[in-house]
């Protein structure tokens, strides 16, 4: 997810404390782990290419014979090889450039108002997509120094609201070990809280929006909408799809505004899905690569010494989501052999 997702790794990699010995003993672990990575990313060109390579050829062979047609037409009707070779040349490079008009169309503009502040939000959200791109110096120049400014201010704002939206988070985890954790212990209440959580972005941050995106855009599918806004909140940002770019939309302008700031929103629920699932020991795999054995485990869950091994329950401490519920001292959750108090 860009920076989002450094700036998140960052900290929980700051309150790990390891030793230098402790991450010399893990260099095989990190090893073996860039090793998957790199056997993933050959499963990944394997597919993509099994999926998207027949389609491309099509596309090659429908422009092959596009190209042999018209170089015949144009040369029988007077033009030199070269004069053609120019013509499909200078039409490529106009289309690269996003300049395109039809036969008795007014010219679609690609610095309009609208255009340049949904480009503004791609770039200090890191997001970093869309057919609009600065072509001058000046354009360029500007847009080094507005990101440089932009980003970590937009970042540290991000990390402000994640870190509100964690208070009704926290309230939620308090609530479900209120009603279910006699039942449970606190492993499975962390799952539950992040199933629900995930849920919950699910439904409002990629379902609705996708919804809306389909009835919005004409030629969007569903899938075409949901994979818009995953690969723009996971800020991949790979630019297949612009919502806003089809001719003919009424209010153009302000539907680009609100897609900014639906990104922007979008993203610090991301960042709050990426933070819950943090919080959950099994998935923290940072700690996997920098302690060997049982050190990597949450510290909070290690026991302070062998006579507690057995003395009962012992519930994880957050103390940068306190209050858990409101019968719990301290913060903690409180134990399944104690009822909850009145």
């Amino acid at each position: 997810m860009g920076l989002p997702i450094f700036e998140i790794n960052s900290k929980v990699i700051s309150q790990l404390n390891a030793s230098p010995w402790q991450i010399r003993e893990t260099n095989a672990r990190l090893g073996i782990g860039f090793l998957v990575m790199f056997f993933y990313l050959l499963i990944g060109a394997f597919v993509f290419v099994r999926i998207e390579g027949p389609a491309e050829q099509r596309d090659l062979n429908a422009y092959d014979e596009f190209w042999t047609y018209w170089t015949r037409v144009l040369t029988e009707s007077g033009f030199e090889s070269s004069q053609v070779d120019q013509l499909f040349a200078d039409i490529r490079y106009m289309a690269l450039k996003g300049i395109w008009r039809e036969k008795n169309a007014t010219s679609d503009r690609s610095w309009t108002f609208g255009r340049a502040f949904f480009f503004s939000g791609a770039l200090i959200s890191t997001v970093g997509y869309g057919k609009v791109s600065p072509k001058t110096q000046g354009g360029k120049f500007f847009t080094i120094i507005y990101c440089i400014i932009g980003i970590p201010l937009t970042l540290a704002l991000l990390t402000a609201v994640v870190f509100r939206l964690k208070q009704p988070s926290a309230w939620l985890r308090g609530k479900l070990n209120a009603r279910i954790g006699h039942l449970f212990h606190t492993g499975q209440i962390q799952v539950f809280h992040f199933l629900l959580v995930a849920g919950l972005l699910l439904i409002f941050v990629f379902i609705i929006p996708s919804y809306i995106f389909t009835k919005i855009e004409d030629q969007w599918t569903f899938l075409d909408a949901f994979y818009y806004c995953f690969v723009s909140l996971t800020t991949i940002g790979l630019g297949d799809y612009v919502p806003g770019d089809q001719p003919g939309q009424s209010f153009r302008a302000f539907y680009k505004m609100v897609v900014t700031v639906y990104l922007l929103l979008g993203l610090c629920c991301m960042m709050l899905f990426l933070a819950t699932l943090h919080d959950m020991p099994w998935f923290n795999v940072n700690k996997f690569f920098l302690f060997k054995g049982d050190d990597y485990l949450d510290p909070d869950a290690k026991e302070s010494d062998g006579t507690q091994k057995d003395s009962g329950p012992r519930y994880s401490h957050f103390e940068d989501e306190s209050p858990i519920m409101p019968h719990a001292s301290n913060g903690y959750y409180q134990s399944a052999c104690t009822p909850p108090l009145r």
